[in-house]
């Protein structure tokens, strides 16, 4: 029977060749790697058989890890809008606490060898699953008149394309997430919640 990957050991391989890379550069070979993990080549090429491998392997936990966290913190509240806003606040935070996580991926997509179109379509669909949720929880907001006039599929795709965007900046030294975030936030997001939803809020706060 063949041997079966060890998943934790997997990814905590992952995330200390993803520091090793970082660190040391893209150009690491995967002797130079196994070497810097401590780990046999064998060992190494069993888990993960090029950096390609790496790559997908921390954008998967990625994924996931900041997944679990908008997930948790939407579960706590009420309202569409505040949903929405907890996208981009626990977005925002999560990338704060991982300042060099960006930048090394930029780095591992660039020569890792691995298929650009795979990578992409596993990226859209992710994107997409999330964005059509969001989408319909704007639209179940309209209905119950928690959230003005407006058309919800562009309004999702605005915050996500700006924090997206700002996200990128800030890895280029242009821009600071919060400020423009909170921009967006003030003048986008929280203009459409009706006075209705307003009034419960704020109730609720007293």
């Amino acid at each position: 029977m063949p041997r079966r990957p060890d998943l934790a050991r997997r990814a905590e391989l992952a995330n200390a060749a993803f520091e090793v890379l970082r660190a040391r550069g893209v150009g690491t070979s995967m002797s130079e790697l196994a070497d810097a993990l401590g780990v046999k080549r064998p060992t190494l090429y069993f888990y993960f058989p090029d950096v390609g491998a790496v790559f997908e392997s921390v954008l998967d936990q990625t994924y996931a890890a900041h997944a679990e966290l908008v997930i948790a913190k939407m579960q706590t509240l009420a309202h569409p809008l505040d949903r929405l806003k907890a996208l981009v606040e626990v977005t925002v935070a999560f990338h704060k606490e991982r300042p060099h996580l960006i930048g090394g991926l930029f780095q591992l997509w660039a020569v890792g060898g691995r298929d650009l179109t795979s990578v992409l379509e596993k990226g859209r669909r992710m994107v997409t699953a999330s964005r059509d949720a969001l989408v319909a929880d704007l639209r179940g907001g309209l209905v119950r008149k928690e959230v003005l006039p407006c058309e919800p599929d562009k309004i999702v795709d605005m915050v996500l394309a700006v924090l997206d965007g700002v996200l990128v900046h800030h890895v280029l030294g242009i821009a600071r997430p919060e400020g423009v975030m909170d921009e967006l936030i003030d003048r986008v997001i929280e203009p459409l919640r009706s006075q209705g939803s307003k009034s419960k809020k704020k109730r609720k706060r007293t």
